[in-house]
């Protein structure tokens, strides 16, 4: 690829400029402030910049007080076919023309860029085609390795680690992530934090799930409660009515049986108060002198009453005795024994002087006595004939005075006008039963008739009645919609039940509510199933981060390893053949390690390999040309990109800098360099050269 021109508008301090460039070497030089950096960057922006970026870079590069965009363009060859390139950042717009091609689309610009050059990114081409004079210094310096900065040169990640401290990076940005997840950890990474955090939310989610599921199955209970409710509210309703109609006819029966009651008690009553006139009429009639003499004797008739009870209980008594006494009996032998035992005890008694066993026949008629007295029963024979007479003469005194009595009664009968004591006794027996009679009536009557007065009775009647008249025909009403008692009953216990299911479902539909009263449980349920779906998500992101970071160690290993092996060998080639005419065969060779692009050079004055911080500053600038350019070889391949030198060879004595340029001027030939100074020391070997002044920028 070769520019011709590189045409800028409103680009930092150029209004508007115009930079003519050819093969070979292109010297711009001029003092400091002059704008070459900008020249540099405007170029790399036009091959790599986006017309419609809005990055900070693009903002600032824009001319200060202009308020539009910056407009870049550049022409040349490319692939042997003419180009034109504009990029116009006010517009967001680029058009390319390149031999039969033409186009606005920035994806197809790219990538025809890409192919010219073989540097896809402006890091890459810095990294490559650009040499910068503080690259140089600071690997001359010391401050940066030269293998380092290879490597960051080869792998186009300029500001950036080298592909082994990227590796390590990685090693150790998998590591953080995978901390905690393959055993326990003090301070577990983020995916192991993102897994407990998931468990906690989703242990969490269970429960508020559980609630949620709760409360929905209790407002559809609640439903089912209305329901059921209304359902036994309305039969409450009718158990109600039915109940009401029932208890009513039965209450209405009753007051018909009380009044039919009530009735029957007045007729019982007019009855006896029927029965206590005619009982009236018999006392005044019959035993008005018997009740004369009642009144007036009372104390005497009491006397006599007493007397002759008492009389007549003790006749009955010695009745009884006598009768016992007459009962009292002895056996048949008892007498003939009695007798036989005296007479054996006197002949004993008789025969004690002829001889003392005699005495025994005595004992023996005294056992023949006891046994005629006492078995025999002879001594209560006798004792009862003792008795018989004493009872019967008690008996005769009693007798004596119950004729007394008797006549005591006769003489009261007598101005009676009975005939005898027993007539007046039956007369008085009749009376006092009369009398017990009307005490009855009288106390029946006081329970029937309490104001005893027929008449308020009588109209207490007639009011029932006409009360009954209306019942009866209210229970003709009532008959249809009513039960019988057993019927009742159900109902009744029917209703009990009823208002206790009742009673149960407000309880529960209390608890329910309080349960639903409890705000905010499916709220934090959708916040949570959120915040879940984003650690999910998150989790797959750094699951995912975790594979590929493994993935791309093993590639990025096996890259470096087989990518870098062939080319550190290459590059050991072709840099050692610019190494040693750059340093006129002093350093013939170099030995540059595959994993860290660490670079050895042999030296014949120590005999050995050397490191770079063994060697002078100037020979280390010296190794790092070799190496770019040889780089750049490497790494584009048959492309031939311009290369952008920003005063590398500052430091340089005049011998280093001639053999540097030699083989700059060498390196040139069918290529494009541009090399931006500030002094002279590159005229003698330039094939261009462009002067730079203040007023120019």
């Amino acid at each position: 690829m070769m520019i011709s021109s590189l045409t800028l508008r409103n680009f930092r301090r150029f209004r508007d400029g115009r930079l003519e460039l050819g093969e070979g070497i292109n010297v711009v030089k001029g003092p400091n402030e002059s704008g070459k950096s900008t020249l540099m960057q405007a170029m790399l922006a036009a091959l790599f910049w986006k017309a419609d970026a809005v990055r900070r870079e693009v903002r600032e590069s824009v001319t200060w007080g202009e308020s539009d965009g910056f407009m870049l363009e550049l022409e040349g060859e490319a692939g042997g076919k003419r180009f034109r390139l504009a990029k116009d950042f006010a517009a967001k717009k680029a058009h390319l023309v390149w031999g039969d091609l033409e186009t606005g689309d920035h994806a197809r610009i790219e990538e025809s860029v890409r192919g010219w050059l073989g540097l896809g990114s402006e890091a890459a081409f810095r990294s490559t085609a650009g040499i910068r004079q503080d690259e140089v210094a600071a690997i001359g310096a010391g401050k940066e390795e030269l293998g380092r900065s290879l490597h960051a040169a080869m792998t186009g990640s300029e500001g950036a680690a080298a592909a082994p401290e990227a590796l390590k990076g990685m090693e150790r940005e998998l590591a953080e992530l995978l901390r905690g997840t393959r055993g326990t950890a003090k301070n577990p990474g983020p995916l192991a934090r993102v897994e407990a955090e998931i468990g906690e939310k989703e242990s969490r989610l269970v429960e508020l799930s559980t609630a949620a599921r709760k409360r929905q199955e209790a407002r559809r209970r609640l439903e089912e409660i209305g329901e059921e409710c209304a359902r036994l509210r309305e039969r409450l309703e009718a158990l109600a009515d039915l109940i009401s109609d029932s208890e009513e006819r039965w209450d209405i029966e009753e007051d018909i049986e009380d009044f039919h009651r009530r009735y029957r008690q007045l007729e019982s009553a007019a009855a006896l108060v029927a029965e206590d006139a005619r009982l009236r009429d018999e006392e005044e009639s019959k035993y008005r002198g018997l009740k004369a003499v009642l009144e007036s004797k009372r104390g005497e008739l009491e006397e006599l009453e007493i007397r002759r009870a008492g009389i007549n209980e003790g006749m009955s008594l010695l009745e009884k005795r006598l009768q016992e006494a007459r009962r009292a009996r002895h056996r048949g032998w008892a007498p003939y024994l009695l007798v036989a035992g005296i007479t054996v005890i006197l002949v004993g008694l008789a025969g004690i002087a002829l001889s003392p066993y005699m005495l025994l026949a005595s004992v023996a008629g005294a056992g023949l006595v006891a046994a005629a007295l006492f078995p025999g029963g002879y001594l209560s024979f006798l004792r009862r004939g003792g008795e018989l007479e004493a009872v019967q003469g008690q008996m005769e005194e009693l007798k004596r005075h119950g004729l007394e009595v008797e006549r005591s009664m006769e003489r009261i009968a007598a101005a009676v006008g009975c005939g005898s004591a027993r007539r007046f006794m039956e007369m008085k027996t009749a009376y006092l039963e009369l009398r017990s009679r009307r005490k009855e009536i009288a106390d029946k009557l006081e329970v029937l008739v309490p104001e005893g007065e027929m008449a308020a009775v009588e109209e207490e009647a007639r009011r029932l009645a006409s009360e009954v008249s209306l019942k009866e025909r209210r229970l003709k009403e009532l008959r249809g919609r009513t039960v019988d008692g057993a019927g009742l009953q159900r109902a009744l216990r029917e209703r009990d039940s009823l208002r206790a299911r009742l009673d149960a479902l407000s309880e529960e539909r209390i608890r329910l509510e309080v349960l639903l009263g409890e705000e905010g449980v499916e709220e934090e349920l959708l916040r949570l199933e959120e915040e879940l779906a984003y650690l999910r998500e998150r989790r797959t992101r750094l699951s995912r981060r975790a594979a590929s970071l493994e993935l791309a160690l093993e590639w990025m290993e096996r890259a470096c390893r087989d990518t870098l092996y062939s080319a550190a060998r290459r590059l050991e080639e072709m840099a050692g053949g610019y190494i040693s005419r750059i340093t006129d065969n002093r350093y013939e060779r170099l030995r540059i390690d595959e994993g860290s692009l660490g670079i050895t050079v042999w030296s014949k004055e120590k005999g050995g390999m050397v490191p770079p911080e063994a060697l002078s500053r100037g020979t280390v600038d010296q190794i790092y040309l070799a190496a770019r350019l040889s780089l750049v070889e490497i790494v584009c391949g048959d492309r031939r990109p311009p290369l952008l030198l920003d005063d590398p060879f500052v430091t340089f004595d005049s011998r280093r800098l001639e053999r540097a340029m030699r083989v700059m001027k060498d390196f040139s030939r069918g290529r494009q360099t541009v090399i931006f100074t500030c002094g002279d020391h590159y005229d003698a070997y330039a094939d261009r050269i462009l002067e730079l002044t203040p007023a120019g920028d």
